[in-house]
């Protein structure tokens, strides 16, 4: 039972307190990219922060702030001055104790400075003012780094807001005075010991800070774990609830799994702008966002999750950011692995790094700092991911568990590297695993396995020997694998498996059985990091956009008003993916490269719409009744893929031409989608899918019948450690 308390116009009670990473995007399937990654250069913390008292003064109206920050020097910093930067928009009181240092530029729009110390020879204050600017404005969503304007305020420590020291983790007390009716969030602990004013506390390090406000309704529910709360900027008691439940889940959840939840809130935050952002204690997301119906079950536990994961326990960006692809291992898999779909989820991690990242794209782990396209969020998420899940399969579940908590605690409020990683394994096992990080950390790229020489013979007897080799097909040196090989039986179907142990390029496997082996099948789970086969891919939307050429052709004979919508969604698409092309429907398709076919008019969608008849028709059901091109489909979109001539192609029919402009939108974010269907001139997705596999490298039938693979059995789950079960009902 949760106790929701509401409050509008008055400051909230409880503040989350402790370490926070540089705001970054949620990773947010399906939706626009919702912005560029803003994250402190690579640096090892000093161990003692620094501490700001900060007291601040917003005036909406004009967009000023005005800012008195008593800084706290820690015990190990030279007392011969002190450099920050600031923003350019904002003017130090220079004099004896402050100097600006011309001659030491800084980047990003900022100032840089030196204060010396005053009166106990530990403490600098500087005072500052000035008007916060609206640049730089990303692209799709329109937020700036800074803001203070009447419908409400955002700032971060990238615009330089506060006086920023390099290397230094920090601590703070913040005083803000607020316009009547608006509520304000910051990381810390609130407390009302000032009239007039919302005040935080944040004891524990962090790494920026951040201040959001404006004209907020909040509500909240104290849980066991911590306290949930949202704030939005119209009331919607039923939104807020399901949000305050699911924050109090996964609360619970993390808690039990890792350890103690290191903030006494967390809060969904409604932002003015589109996006989906994560800070150390709370969120920011845009209207639309925040309403999306997947996001309680993917993105938003993967937020949270950072609260362990990057806002308590540092990443060493230096060595390479490993927590992007941990918590999407322990949010987003573990949640698809409680649903049964652990395999798929996998099988999709997969087939992104396939579609997306070529050799010369390829890069090790190590050098993986954040996400900016989709090869770099196809290695640095997805890789890192498989690296974590091949860890957890080689210790076992219970190791593995101990393994996080003990990471947890040791390295809380600390930078923690991949390093580390190695070290607290080797700790754990009391043996080296050393060549296990080295070849998936320092080396880019992944191994490519065959199945060959796949032979059976009956024994005298009883029983049946299958053998066979698995070789690996990619360049450069061997990968040391365990690789799980299933053998379909004769009879119901039982699997019989194996692990075949390679240290070489090769290596044979044979196995005994009882029951007439009918198939054998490697890695059917997608338990390995792998580049895929083309022929363990079905087409892909996600190919298109990870293609080296991509070739947009529009309908030349279309309405004027589809035309012009076709073009805006090539112009929209060439500014995101440098590799497009686009021609005319008169012509002839492109023979080489990725093809979009774009319009129910356009003269080449038999070239599309025809292969998939004939291969797919059954798979579609009842949306095979809109593979007509001219037809207008009672207002569905419909997006097809196909492969022809070892190239894929794709199809756009379109409902309407307001449609199109939906669609340029979202069809970057179904990238593991054979095809979809869309309702109505917004693009509401209504179905979606993958073609079936017709044929796979390492599946091998025995014999000449065609035999399915036997049933897979259920695979462990981790929440079943701490007694967890995703609702399905999100």
């Amino acid at each position: 039972m949760i106790n929701i308390m509401t409050a509008r116009g008055a400051p909230c009670s409880r503040r989350g307190r402790g370490a926070g990473v540089a705001r970054r995007p949620l990773a947010l399937p399906r939706i626009a990219a919702l912005g560029a990654i803003l994250l402190a250069a690579p640096q090892a913390w000093a161990a003692e922060p620094i501490h700001h008292e900060l007291r601040v003064a917003l005036d909406p109206r004009t967009g000023r702030i005005e800012v008195h920050d008593r800084i706290r020097l820690p015990s190990d910093l030279p007392l011969a001055g002190l450099e920050f930067e600031l923003g350019r928009e904002f003017t130090p009181a220079l004099g004896s104790a402050l100097t600006e240092l011309v001659d030491r530029p800084a980047a990003g729009g900022l100032k840089r400075y030196r204060a010396k110390a005053t009166g106990d020879g530990r403490t600098v204050e500087i005072r500052y003012s000035g008007t916060v600017g609206t640049a730089p404005v990303h692209p799709e969503h329109g937020m700036p780094l800074a803001d203070v304007s009447p419908e409400g305020a955002y700032l971060d420590g990238s615009s330089g807001w506060y006086p920023r020291v390099e290397g230094r983790l920090l601590t703070f007390d913040l005083s803000v005075a607020l316009p009547p009716g608006w509520l304000a969030i910051s990381q810390g602990s609130h407390s009302d010991r000032e009239p007039g004013a919302a005040t935080w506390q944040a004891a524990t390090p962090q790494d920026d800070i951040y201040l959001v406000a404006g004209p907020y309704t909040m509500y909240r529910a104290q849980g066991d774990s911590g306290e949930a709360q949202v704030f939005l900027r119209d009331a919607d008691g039923a939104l807020a609830r399901r949000y305050l439940e699911a924050t109090e889940d996964y609360l619970a959840l993390y808690s039990r799994l890792i350890g103690p939840y290191p903030f006494p809130k967390f809060a969904a935050v409604e932002n003015r702008w589109e996006t989906g952002y994560g800070m150390p204690s709370f969120t920011l997301l845009g209207p639309r966002v925040m309403r999306l119906p997947f996001l309680l079950a993917s993105s938003y536990p993967h937020e949270i999750l950072h609260n362990w994961w990057g806002n308590s326990v540092y990443v060493d960006f230096g060595q390479g950011n490993w927590s992007e692809g941990l918590t999407a291992y322990l949010a987003d898999h573990l949640i698809q692995e409680g649903r049964g779909g652990g395999a798929n989820y996998r099988r999709s991690v997969l087939q992104k790094y396939a579609d997306y990242v070529a050799g010369d794209e390829d890069f090790p782990l190590s050098a993986f700092r954040y996400r900016h396209s989709g090869e770099s969020q196809a290695v640095g998420y997805g890789k890192t991911m498989m690296l974590f899940h091949m860890l957890r399969r080689r210790m076992g579940e219970e190791p593995f568990v101990r393994l996080l908590r003990e990471f947890y605690q040791r390295h809380r409020y600390r930078a923690a590297a991949f390093s580390d990683w190695q070290r607290a394994l080797e700790t754990a096992a009391g043996a080296p695993w050393g060549s296990f990080f080295e070849q998936w950390v320092e080396r880019a790229g992944a191994p490519v396995l065959a199945l060959e020489e796949l032979r059976v013979e009956a024994l005298a007897g009883a029983g049946f020997r299958v053998s066979g080799r698995l070789r690996q097909a990619q360049p450069g040196p061997a990968y040391r694998l365990r690789l799980p090989v299933a053998i379909t039986l004769q009879g119901n179907g039982e699997l019989e498996w194996l692990v075949v142990e390679m240290a070489e390029g090769e290596a044979a496997f044979s196995a005994t059985t009882a029951s007439r082996p009918l198939r054998v099948d490697v890695d059917p789970r997608f338990d390995i990091f792998r580049r895929l086969s083309s022929q363990e891919l079905p087409p892909s939307i996600g190919q298109f956009f990870g293609a080296t050429t991509l070739t947009l052709v529009l309908p030349e004979q279309a309405p004027a008003p589809l035309v012009d919508a076709y073009q805006a969604l090539a112009e929209a698409w060439k500014r995101r993916f440098a590799q497009i092309r686009v021609i005319g429907d008169g012509g002839p398709l492109p023979a080489e490269g990725a093809v979009w076919v774009l319009g129910r008019a356009n003269r080449h969608a038999a070239a599309v719409t025809e292969p998939v008849r004939a291969r797919y028709r059954k798979t579609l059901g009842d949306s095979a009744d809109t593979l007509q091109p001219a037809a207008s489909n009672a207002g569905q979109s419909l997006i097809l893929t196909v492969e022809e001539g070892g190239r894929t192609i794709g199809w756009v029919g379109e409902a309407s031409a307001q449609a199109i402009a939906a669609l340029a939108r979202k069809l970057p974010h179904y990238g593991k989608y054979s095809y979809l269907v869309f309702a109505g001139d917004e693009a509401h997705i209504r179905e979606r899918g993958q073609w079936p596999v017709l044929a796979s490298p390492l599946s091998a039938q025995i014999g000449e019948a065609q035999v399915p693979m036997g049933a897979l059995p259920r695979e462990s789950f981790l929440g079943a450690q701490v007694g967890w079960s995703p609702r399905r009902g999100r």
